[in-house]
């Protein structure tokens, strides 16, 4: 067998890459963020320099022929030569690698991230990403030898040309069912089988709500174990008439119960029996006599954030109907990458069947009509609406947080946005309708703090951080600069955060795993922000410093919300 030189083009690649795996991302990184992102980074770096190395021995022979055999004849000269090739590139590193330790903190302070990002901690998941690397490439030698192997026999029956296609064809059948039923199957059957139960539990600190207005109450058509564990908590959350009150100083007979209500997965229970569910409880509960009535489009498991329903019941003092139903049990990421419809019928069969029922309503007599969703719900809500003038046609106000970039109404609004302002808060027609803001002031002024003037009706918000990776984290990533990372880095991103080929990528979807273990207000955590994002929408009169609307004081509601979220 050929011996391989110690200059191995797949392993100065996964090197260099190493030193794009240690730059600054979103997110800090506690160490398996760091094993994780140096081995998909080091694995893309080995990827891509055995390509280049193939190509350069293929142009070196045909271009340099006799420099190529000279090279051939004197292994010890190149292997000198490669060690110190490596002695240099492992010095950069190390100086790579201590200099990131400094950017780590800086992304911990600009993201209110309370763990210490500690060098032994970096150091730690660097050699754990590092060893799985040295592994995985070890499987993938012993494989390139089988392939080699089978070329070689196969030479013997048929042509040149077509040994190797045919040995990898067979390498491949012999390995894929094997990886689909240990692996992928294995893997995303253990993620079922949890899901399922935890769907089953009662989660801590819920009871039963006894009040008629909420689904899973005695009085509901929607019985409190069909709900699943998010959807008990939605109805079991959230402030009762005697909280509001106490809250915004009013006057008990001057606030309503508000209503909650929920539709559970079932087995056999289709999406248009939820629906129709959920109109039963409406009427049931005399929602549409209500003054508000908001779809909450829920995430994978069904959790709708507590933030978003409780801001909105302080607003209106009660005065307001809520409704959602769970179409997966599946952690997001899993629904979304084993069902990417789910997510977007069940936001349009909910909202379409809630919306057909309150236009038989006098015109005069309707609730204002709310859309909302985050993350994953934000994609399924806009499944609801072909384009963003059908959004407008269609709803009162809107709030979207955290909306993925592939969810198709943000990314049309965005790709024409008005010239100069960023990706990260474009400015669409001026701010009249639609108004992207990275924090609560950019509702009403640019990011740059220029004012953006009358806001129209309906007002459509969406809330999404500079520092969020569910916002950004998008294959084209992969390979091409976006215009976030060409244009001024938001508020709380590092201004040395770079965009590497590949390398980025895997960055910014990592990040997305510890997204909401940040402070509140950059990441994944959209939370004190819905109360002053919903009163816009909801079109209440803000007091004169913005710290309060409709006789709300958001610091109070706030606090109220944050030490009765059971989490």
């Amino acid at each position: 067998m050929a011996r391989r030189p110690l200059a191995a083009p797949g392993l100065l690649g996964a090197e260099i890459a190493s030193w794009a795996a240690f730059t600054p991302s979103l997110i800090p990184r506690p160490w398996p963020s760091t094993a994780m992102t140096t081995f998909s980074a080091q694995v893309s770096g080995h990827i891509v320099g055995v390509a280049a190395g193939v190509a350069a021995r293929a142009a070196g022979r045909r271009l340099f022929p006799r420099a190529t055999r000279a090279a051939r004849r004197r292994p010890r000269t190149r292997d000198a030569v490669a060690l110190a090739a490596h002695a240099a590139m492992s010095a950069v590193t190390v100086g790579v690698w201590l200099r990131s330790i400094g950017h780590q903190r800086t992304i911990a302070a600009l993201v209110g991230y309370d763990e210490l990002a500690s060098a032994r901690a970096q150091l730690g998941g660097t050699a754990a990403g590092t060893a799985a690397f040295l592994a995985t490439r070890a499987a993938a030698v012993g494989v390139e030898r089988v392939h080699g192997g089978l070329t070689g026999l196969l030479r013997r029956r048929l042509p040149r040309g077509l040994a190797p296609a045919a040995a990898g064809a067979l390498v491949a059948a012999a390995l894929a069912p094997p990886l689909d039923l240990l692996v992928v199957r294995r893997a995303i059957g253990r993620v079922s089988r949890r899901a399922a139960r935890l769907n089953m539990r009662v989660l801590p600190g819920r009871v039963q709500p006894w009040e008629p207005s909420r689904s899973g109450s005695p009085w509901s058509l929607e019985p409190w174990h069909a709900l699943g564990a998010q959807g008990r908590a939605f109805v079991a959350d959230g402030p009762r008439a005697r909280d509001i009150a106490a809250v915004v100083g009013a006057d008990p007979r001057d606030v309503r119960e508000p209503i909650r209500l929920y539709a559970g997965r079932v087995p056999g229970r289709t999406l248009a029996a939820q629906t129709e569910l959920i109109i039963r409880e409406l009427h049931r509960t005399g929602a549409f006599r209500r003054g508000h009535l908001v779809v909450h489009t829920s995430t994978g498991t069904g959790w709708v954030p507590e933030w978003a329903p409780a801001a909105v019941e302080f607003l209106t003092r009660g005065d307001c109907a809520q409704v959602s139903l769970q179409y997966s049990d599946l952690p997001s990421p899993v629904a979304w990458l084993t069902d990417r419809e789910s997510p977007l019928a069940a936001g349009a069969a909910l909202f379409d069947r809630v919306r057909e029922e309150w236009a038989r309503l006098p015109a005069d007599a309707r609730p204002m009509l709310i859309a909302a969703g985050e993350s994953l719900g934000a994609i399924g809500g806009q499944g609801a609406f072909a384009d963003p003038a059908d959004l407008l046609a269609r709803v009162d106000g809107a709030v979207w947080s955290g909306s993925p970039p592939y969810a198709p109404i943000r990314r049309e609004l965005t790709r024409r946005r008005d010239p100069g302002s960023p990706e990260i808060a474009p400015v669409v027609d001026g701010g009249a309708h639609h108004r992207f803001a990275t924090r609560p002031e950019e509702l009403w002024e640019s990011i740059d703090g220029e004012a953006l003037g009358h806001w129209a009706r309906p007002r459509v918000a969406w809330l999404q951080h500079a520092s969020d990776p569910i916002v950004w984290c998008e294959t084209p990533l992969a390979w091409r600069r976006p215009d976030w990372l060409r244009e001024r880095r938001g508020r709380d991103v590092i201004t040395a955060m770079r965009w590497w080929p590949l390398v980025t990528f895997w960055q910014v979807l990592v990040d997305g795993l510890t997204s909401v273990a940040v402070g509140d207000g950059h990441g994944h955590r959209y939370e004190e922000e819905m109360l002053p994002a919903f009163a816009a929408v909801l079109g209440a009169e803000f007091d004169a410093d913005r710290g309060g609307a409709a006789g709300v004081r958001f610091a109070r509601a706030a606090r109220w919300i944050r030490r009765n979220s059971v989490g």
